[in-house]
């Protein structure tokens, strides 16, 4: 009965959300006195509505009910309701009381795409324009954020604090920015340290959110002999972190996405890394040939693309580009003065499983003795685990199911 009436309250608060209306509070604030049978205040129940409306609309309304009902089941003492997003509060008001400056993360969770925007933030908390609980109701809400503090900009700059969904995807997009702030900050990594230009929400999640499990898998097994072929390679982040592990280490880019190719090589020209780093304009497929590229976000970082094989239900306009698609292994065979791949990451948002077919010979070779794959849907890795057992690989591990990376070894 419990589990009923909670879901009853969620389903309603989502329905108003979908249909412009404002959530009733009242609503909001038995559900969660429900689930953790306290008394809930009014900050907590704003920022449960700030949680809901992230969730990505393309989500059925069912599958964005179950969402919300994990979440507040996985709360526990140790780790109650909106912990993470009280942790980043509390960072982010120790470094304006510090005088520091902001965290990558907090940065994201704010929406502080520039010094300009961080001055504002931190003024803005400073003379108590911005307290607590309004920063906790407002975390991953950029456009409340700037209604809040608008007029409190002393340099007249239009800033707008920018932030994405729970899919990582923007939540505003414009045809043509007004103003457009660009930085390069600096990435630390067990080697040397690396830059990305960031001028978005979503270049800023790439750098502040990255995987943790593609990470340690670099960090792992690379090693200065390495090359990695980094497929689905967006702005560059892992391709870069490669190279920055070790001196002699190679990598080839491989990116589609028109904005997400400039930027990458942005990036690479950035650190001084065109003599390691190759990035190549193109699309991973089963076959080689020309087709066109549908763009769901055309923002520099943007993903989860409609893409090649056109994946319906994806929210945004989209925007067809023209697109180069090769097989790996005619890749391979046609490009003799790059160095044979030790390395292979696959992260194409959908078609996966076409990468594979296209890359067998590839994948035969013993050469190539690392393998990561992010896979949307647990029958895609039951096929990616068969195909890849007939040339001699196995899965080694593994995210949960469903959408996740999963690392593939020698047999």
């Amino acid at each position: 009965m419990e589990v009923e009436m909670l879901s009853g309250h969620v389903r309603a608060a989502l329905r108003a959300l979908d249909e412009g209306r404002a959530v009733e509070r009242a609503g909001i604030r038995a559900g969660l006195e429900l689930v953790f049978g306290r008394a809930v205040a009014e900050a907590e129940i704003d920022a449960a509505i700030t949680q809901l409306r992230l969730i990505p609309s393309f989500m059925s309304l069912e599958e964005r009910v179950e969402l919300v009902l994990e979440s507040l089941s996985g709360a526990t003492d140790e780790k109650p309701f909106l912990h993470e997003e009280q942790q980043a509060v509390d960072e982010l008001f120790a470094a304006v009381e510090r005088a520091e400056p902001f965290s990558l993360r907090v940065r994201h969770d704010f929406g502080v795409l520039s010094p300009w925007h961080a001055t504002c933030l931190a003024e803005a908390i400073r003379e108590g324009r911005l307290t607590r609980a309004d920063a906790l109701s407002m975390l991953l809400d950029g456009e409340r954020l700037t209604a809040h503090l608008a007029g409190f900009n002393a340099m007249r700059l239009p800033l707008e604090f920018r932030t994405t969904d729970h899919n990582g995807m923007p939540r505003v997009t414009r045809d043509l920015e007004p103003v457009v702030f660009q930085e390069a900050v600096e990435i630390a990594t067990p080697g040397r340290p690396f830059r990305m230009a960031i001028a978005n929400e979503s270049e800023l999640r790439q750098v502040a959110i990255p995987e943790p499990e593609t990470v340690a898998w670099l960090d792992e097994t690379i090693t200065p002999e390495s090359v990695l072929y980094d497929v689905g390679a967006n702005v560059g982040y892992y391709a870069l972190h490669a190279v920055s592990l070790h001196a002699g280490v190679r990598a080839v880019a491989f990116e589609p996405a028109p904005l997400n190719v400039a930027r990458l090589n942005t990036n690479i020209h950035l650190n001084r890394l065109g003599g390691a780093v190759m990035a190549f304009p193109i699309a991973l497929s089963d076959v080689s040939g020309v087709l066109r590229f549908g763009n769901s976000y055309f923002v520099g970082g943007g993903w989860s693309h409609r893409g090649i094989d056109d994946r319906q239900g994806i929210p945004g306009e989209t925007f067809f580009s023209g697109c180069v698609a090769y097989a790996l292994d005619d890749f391979v065979r046609a490009a003799p003065f790059l160095p044979f791949p030790t390395h292979l990451k696959i992260d194409v948002d959908g078609p996966e499983l076409k990468v594979l077919r296209g890359a067998m010979a590839t994948l035969a070779d013993p050469r190539l003795r690392h393998l990561l794959i992010e896979m949307r849907a647990d029958e895609e890795v039951l096929e990616a685990e068969r195909l890849l057992a007939t040339v001699g690989w196995r899965l080694v591990g593994a995210r949960g199911s469903g959408l996740g990376n999963r690392i593939f070894a020698r047999a």
